[in-house]
């Protein structure tokens, strides 16, 4: 892929070649999806991402394109599509799984803005306005919520999904919810999509739980260990359970009596003797005396060796818009 080579201003020259020396020099690099917020706040961000030894780089997209093009590191032309709109680079030598976590839990809550398209439903919920009888009751009936009067002011009267994700917010409702108080949705950096040691990575594998994977995969492996019988820490003591279990169904079967097996036993000979009596009794009802099949039929459940086996216990797993607008003018370099 080539792109217009045009003349460049001395500071785009700088950019680039700082683009394309962090590109050559970063395990991971990724695009930060950049949203309409305070300037502060991204500079926030940026400073605690810096202190993990992280870089956000916001360029111009084509100075960004033209450094892939010019270094030819393995993965990255994977990245191009997704350098559109607002947008940074994101340059790492630690794990691109721990900055997608960090990114998505520093989210702000934000406005509806017209013309948005909602990425969630919303739901406002019932309550009363505190707002008198007036025309504010026709204005929420506009955007679907039922009202009525409730101690001389307005009440929303039931839970109502005003909108739906996908759908694109309209002026009279992004100011119906700002009246309301009700900021719907969440600002703040994602990371899209990212190459780490070469290999692309998009939005929904570097935000998976990992930890609880990790638990779970563990505990299969645990399981498996169980069942072939392969001795290890986490599978020592149920492996001794199974056998000592085995060992004394083996010892009852054979007749063999020790102190701890004793009950069982017995209890083994008690149901053959019970298991006869009834064979003689269904073959000659008058071939015993009643008050031994009585007794048979009155004798306790004789104690038997539990035959299930118990599997190791389950861990628990360890949940384009303008600079001006943006704020971000500063950040470019």
């Amino acid at each position: 892929m080539s792109y217009q080579r045009t003349a460049y201003s001395s500071r785009n020259v700088e950019t680039l070649k700082r683009l394309i020396d962090l590109i050559e020099s970063s395990n991971a690099i990724g695009i930060i999806k950049l949203e309409p917020m305070k300037g502060n706040v991204v500079q926030d961000i940026r400073a605690k991402l810096r202190e993990d030894g992280n870089s956000l780089v916001i360029a111009k997209n084509t100075l960004m394109k033209l450094a892939i093009e010019k270094t030819n590191v393995p993965g990255t032309e994977q990245l191009l599509p997704y350098i559109s709109g607002s947008c940074a680079f994101l340059f790492s030598n630690g794990s691109a799984f721990k900055v997608a976590k960090f990114l998505q839990e520093n989210k702000f809550p934000a406005p509806a803005r017209p013309g948005q398209i909602a990425p969630v439903d919303v739901v406002v919920e019932k309550m009363n306005t505190g707002v008198g009888p007036g025309s504010f009751i026709n204005e929420l009936n506009s955007v679907g919520l039922p009202t009525r009067i409730e101690r001389g002011t307005i009440a929303i009267s039931e839970d109502t999904t005003v909108i739906k994700a996908g759908e694109v917010v309209s002026r009279g409702l992004a100011s119906i919810l700002a009246r309301l108080g009700i900021t719907p949705f969440e600002v703040g950096l994602s990371l899209e999509v990212v190459v780490q040691d070469g290999q692309f990575l998009d939005k929904e594998a570097l935000l998976t739980d990992w930890a609880a994977y990790i638990a779970s995969a563990h505990q299969q492996a645990v399981n498996l260990a169980f069942e072939i019988e392969y001795v290890t820490d986490d599978t020592t003591m149920p492996l001794l359970t199974k056998a000592h279990r085995q060992a004394l169904s083996l010892a009852v079967e054979s007749g063999y009596v020790s102190e701890d097996n004793a009950e069982y036993v017995l209890g083994a000979a008690q149901a053959k003797v019970i298991a006869l009596i009834a064979a003689i009794k269904d073959a000659d009802p008058n071939a015993l005396p009643s008050e031994l099949t009585e007794l048979a039929t009155a004798a306790p459940a004789p104690t038997q060796v539990k035959e299930e086996e118990e599997q190791p216990e389950e861990e628990e797993p360890e949940d384009e818009v303008s600079e001006e607008d943006m704020g971000l003018g500063s950040l470019f370099g």
